[in-house]
């Protein structure tokens, strides 16, 4: 019987299942065929209730016109084969090969059984408000959140069917919370979750023509949605556009061209216009758009959102997308643009003209790169246009042509099918792909940021709340994150009272930080007193030993202390005798140089005037040059002394003295010299 989200124990058991190398894709899903066979009571089961066998007993919704294409398979393999026209029953060959998912149902049911108490346990713990909505329906709303996010939309726009959603306000905040807390914190229970993303994925496809899988996507070109190109530029946060570029690196892998049109080129350039425009508002800005709030956020400048502008087309470029321009072929495959506009515009409810108008250009042009090519399966269709707006996937749903692929699809559809034609390449894709809508599930919709906006600029107005803390309110992630906090996301619950209630959840935030942080002090102060208190038990019976040795000490010090004086005055004792011993030495050196200089000069001063007086006094003139060159050598020598050089050179005997005469001295006062024996 089928049990609340029973789809995911079905997800997983198909991904544990998967072969890759399977020779078709519809082998991976034979086994369940054969199970709810080997399972059945009776010994047929009738092939119109086999789909419905499968969904209860594993929670796969396996299309009713896939399963006679399954059958045929098992039939040729000879596992299978019919009773009548209306039943079908194993062939001993296909008892003997039925795989045993009894053991991994089982396992399975213990894990999702883990995962709903753990989410339970955090809605609890988080939202104590919304524990009995979760209680008993944690199941359902964990199956439901996977229909919404792993299974594509493209699945269910082919078979007709309406996507389901919770009617509950804030299960998908509180689901997509849950998952980003098991990314951060469990990954064991995460784990699960993304192998359960991946065998949702793995089932997304079945109801589109797979035989083509193993060919190239060389022949198709995947036209990029604006916001699509606002994810892979990172202008819409790090996480979506994470999980674009891995979901675009298997689309070139795979041979495919991923496009832009000049005029979404042009769109975009609005988009970040109006980003520019509204930081130079700052926090007065009443912007709703992501991309705004995420260049606010990141503390981008108008001048930083304007240089972007100028480089548009190259970033767009360097992520791998190719601006072209829409092709002029629309009087030979052209369509009806006025049907096509009241398609979207029932689904999407535009508030600007030129947003629709851009939509309908895209999607004709689109249209026109298939060249009038109709295909159901995705690597023949030619041209799809992704996009990130569930609305107007589904408005070009209403408007496709039989037999064709949709001209648009989401990101989420893509990446399964890039992904199921090969897994093993891109491990990381699913995961990105749930963190992804996780995120975006985190964030407040349009419809209640403007309600909240508007609110606080009344309350704002009418002096509710201070400027400053409107600043808070609509232009910090605390605020945003408040506002979910406080709102679950539900626009339903917008009232004056909402902004004060986040404000205060804001405030709490900030505060908590600093309340831990006192706590931890006081904890640390209370363990320091506690101490301190057992120490003073023995206190007294210390103190006395404390004060003995603190005199002690202290004695101790002043020894030292007087020491230490001594010892500085001997030192300058010896310091003033050896520079008196020095000072002695060089006065002596001097007056023996000077005495010896002018005892010298003297000399030769004599001479000269002997040698003068005998020149003027002699008669005999063959005496007189002897006696002129004494009397010349006398005055030279005489005035030499005075001449800089040979004074320089009686300094330097003067220094030489001094050391010789300063050498005994300081011996004859008893210090030892260097190279010679001490003196005592």
């Amino acid at each position: 019987m089928l049990t609340p989200g029973s789809a995911l124990v079905g997800y997983a058991i198909l991904r544990a299942n998967y072969n890759e190398q399977a020779p078709n894709y519809l082998d991976n899903f034979s086994p369940f065929v054969l199970s709810v066979l080997a399972q059945s009571a009776k010994p047929y089961v009738e092939r119109d209730s086999i789909a419905e066998q499968i969904r209860s007993t594993f929670g796969i919704d396996i299309p009713s016109l896939v399963v006679p294409r399954l059958l045929r398979r098992t039939k040729r393999e000879g596992l299978t084969e019919p009773v009548g026209t209306d039943a079908i029953r194993l062939t001993e060959k296909g008892a003997a090969d039925v795989p045993d998912l009894v053991a991994a149902l089982t396992e399975y049911r213990r894990k999702q059984a883990e995962l709903v108490r753990e989410f339970e346990e955090f809605a609890r713990t988080n939202y104590p408000g919304q524990s009995e909505l979760v209680s008993g329906n944690a199941a359902t709303f964990l199956a439901e959140y996977f229909d919404r996010h792993a299974v594509p939309l493209v699945n269910q726009g082919l078979r007709g069917e309406q996507r389901r959603g919770s009617d509950s306000a804030g299960i998908e905040y509180l689901v997509s919370t849950f998952v980003a807390h098991l990314a951060d914190t469990d990954q064991a229970r995460f784990s699960y979750v993304v192998e359960a993303a991946k065998g949702a994925m793995l089932a997304s496809v079945l109801v589109l023509d797979t035989s083509g899988m193993a060919e190239s996507l060389s022949e198709l070109q995947i036209v990029l949605d604006t916001p699509v190109v606002m994810d892979v530029l990172g202008y819409h946060g790090e996480q979506p556009c994470s999980a674009i570029k891995h979901v675009l690196g298997l689309a070139h892998s795979q041979g495919a061209q991923v496009v832009m049109f000049e005029h979404s080129v042009a769109e975009l350039d609005g988009i970040l216009d109006a980003a520019e425009h509204g930081l130079r508002r700052g926090g007065r800005s009443r912007s709703t758009a992501t991309g705004y709030l995420h260049f606010a956020e990141a503390g981008a400048s108008p001048a930083d959102v304007a240089l972007i502008r100028e480089r548009l087309s190259s970033l767009i470029r360097d992520c791998g997308v190719e601006i072209i321009a829409r092709p002029d072929n629309h009087r030979q495959y052209g369509l009806d643009e006025v049907k096509l506009e009241e398609a979207i515009q029932n689904r999407v409810h535009y508030a600007q003209d030129a947003a629709r108008i851009n939509d309908v250009h895209s999607l004709s042009a689109t249209h026109r790169l298939r060249e009038g090519r109709r295909d159901r399966a995705l690597e023949r269709s030619r041209a799809v246009m992704v996009s990130s707006n569930e609305r107007l996937v589904r408005g070009a749903m209403d408007f496709k042509d039989e037999g064709s692929l949709p001209l648009a699809i989401t990101t989420e559809a893509l990446a399964s099918m890039l992904w199921v034609r090969s897994p093993a390449a891109a491990p990381e894709v699913p995961k990105e792909m749930l963190l992804a809508s996780a995120y975006v599930g985190m964030q407040p919709r349009p419809t209640l940021w403007g309600k909240y906006l508007a609110e606080i600029e009344a309350l704002e107005s009418s002096g509710g709340i201070a400027p400053d803390d409107a600043v808070i309110l609509r232009a910090t992630r605390v605020g945003r994150e408040a506002l979910m906090e406080e709102s679950l996301g539900n626009p339903e619950v917008m009232s004056e009272d909402l902004p004060g209630a986040v404000l205060t959840r804001v405030r709490s935030a900030i505060e908590a930080p600093l309340t831990a942080e006192n706590a931890q002090l006081e904890a640390q102060l209370a363990h320091t007193d506690a101490a301190a208190d057992k120490a003073a038990e023995g206190w007294l019976e210390q103190t006395a030993a404390r004060e003995a040795a603190e005199l002690d000490a202290a004695q101790a010090l002043r020894e030292k202390q007087a020491l230490e004086r001594a010892l500085a005055e001997a030192d300058e004792r010896e310091q003033q005798k050896t520079r008196r011993i020095r000072g002695r030495a060089a006065d002596i050196a001097h007056r023996r140089v000077l005495v010896v200089s002018w005892i010298v000069r003297g000399i030769a001063l004599l001479a000269a005037v002997v040698a003068g007086v005998y020149l003027i006094l002699s008669p005999d003139p063959s005496n007189r040059t002897a006696v002129v060159i004494v009397g010349v050598f006398g005055l030279a020598s005489f005035a030499a002394p005075f001449l800089p050089s040979l004074d320089s050179a009686l300094t330097r005997v003067e220094i030489a003295v001094t050391e010789r005469v300063e050498q005994r001295l300081l011996a004859n006062a008893g210090y030892e010299l260097p190279g010679s024996p001490g003196v005592g």
